[in-house]
């Protein structure tokens, strides 16, 4: 892999995750033969993965850091207009 990304070309990502991706809680043995699930959209609890599979998320969704699904646009929109006003500021250096 160069470094660069075609969006549009799923098995530099598969190779990429193939190369440096450790998945927990998860067996690793079946991705030597096989190809990680890779996720690419996500709509309320479900998520969709590389071929169009669709799968009900049971384990970021409530349990982990996706418990108000995926998608919501309300939560999308206020954190953009949080970012357009302030998007960091380093406590350190001043008030």
């Amino acid at each position: 892999m160069d470094g660069t990304l075609n969006q549009n070309d799923i098995s530099h990502v598969v190779e990429a995750d193939r190369a440096h991706i450790w998945h927990h809680l998860i067996q690793h043995k079946p991705f030597e033969t096989g190809e990680p699930r890779i996720i690419v959209e996500g709509k309320g609890m479900r998520v969709w993965d590389q071929n169009g599979k669709e799968h009900i998320d049971g384990v970021s969704g409530g349990v982990w850091t996706v418990n108000v699904g995926y998608g919501r646009e309300s939560i999308a929109n206020a954190v953009r207009d949080q970012l357009l006003k302030l998007n960091y500021f380093a406590g350190a250096a001043g008030s």
